[in-house]
């Protein structure tokens, strides 16, 4: 062919020191694979599927430990939102330890899956997820032959055109690495089909909003506060209304959640809306309207 788009999706990223085997230590695939629900989980990770499994298995009644090199997880987001989130997690019967670097993973070969930090925590479960965040899936393609690598990521590199360091190669979706959003991939694969046939398709839009489907859910479009900050200064505007103090939260039983708006210090442009909260992922094209008008 005269133009090719790789498109291939991703897969599970495996560190050296976390031996899956998929029956007691499983990855982000293969946990969807249990037949039951464990007793307790370790999810180690703290970004979006770490995220989301943990609150599910813990709205669920498994006991969840999650353990994280960061603070927070979700770091890309609003701290308020992650703060929200956590608390939430927690208020759940979740725990959550951060600041931790986990140095050994190991099944004792009869009930438990031990987890080692180098500050000396041990935290004991039936079962444990590895959410180590994913890599391209190309690991049968050859893409050396066709003269392309992987970056320092794992991930396959493009320009603002989705062509790869090969002229006639393009490459759209999660094999490209971040956003890995079903709704930027399938624009991403439109746009690398037009231009690989010389149709314009125009710019990109940057304003392309997040999900993050755990529980609560959270959504963001736009600058988290952290941005806004550090573009306009400290005198952006923020409004913040918590689900709790609105008629409508109250009445649909929905108290934990939380609306944040950024704006620009004089009041006049809308640069980022966050949401956390029930139906955060079905609001917050809303405010996706709001910016773009």
């Amino acid at each position: 062919a005269s133009s090719f788009v790789i498109a291939s999706g991703s897969i599970p990223r495996k560190p050296d020191n976390i031996p899956v085997d998929h029956e007691n230590i499983f990855d982000s695939d293969s946990i969807l694979t249990m037949l039951y629900l464990p007793k307790s989980l370790t999810v180690l990770g703290g970004g979006v599927i770490a995220s989301e499994y943990a609150s599910i298995f813990q709205a669920l009644g498994v006991k969840v430990t999650m353990i994280d090199r960061y603070p927070l997880p979700l770091g890309f987001m609003d701290g308020d939102l992650t703060s929200k989130f956590v608390d939430s997690f927690q208020e759940m019967g979740g725990t959550w330890l951060g600041e931790k670097n986990v140095e050994t993973v190991e099944w004792d070969g009869l009930s438990e899956v031990i987890t080692r930090c180098d500050d000396g925590t041990i935290v004991r479960s039936a079962k444990l997820l590895c959410a180590a965040g994913r890599v391209a899936n190309v690991k049968d393609l050859q893409i050396a032959n066709a003269g392309l690598e992987l970056n320092e990521f794992g991930n396959i590199s493009v320009d603002d055109m989705l062509q790869t360091q090969v002229p006639h190669i393009y490459a759209a979706g999660d094999v490209i690495g971040p956003p890995s959003l079903a709704s930027a991939s399938m624009e991403q694969g439109r746009r690398a089909s037009c231009n690989a046939l010389g149709i314009e398709v125009g710019p990109m839009s940057k304003m392309i909003p997040s999900g993050i489907y755990g529980i609560p859910e959270l959504s963001a479009v736009g600058m988290t506060e952290q941005q806004a900050k550090k573009e306009h200064g400290d005198g952006i505007v923020i409004g913040k209304a918590n689900f709790e103090e609105i008629s409508r939260g109250q009445i649909n039983g929905i108290r934990d959640g939380m609306l944040k708006i950024i704006c620009d210090p004089q009041g006049e442009k809308i640069l980022g809306v966050q949401i956390v909260g029930e139906g955060a992922t079905e609001l917050i094209h809303i405010g996706q309207m709001a910016m773009l008008s």
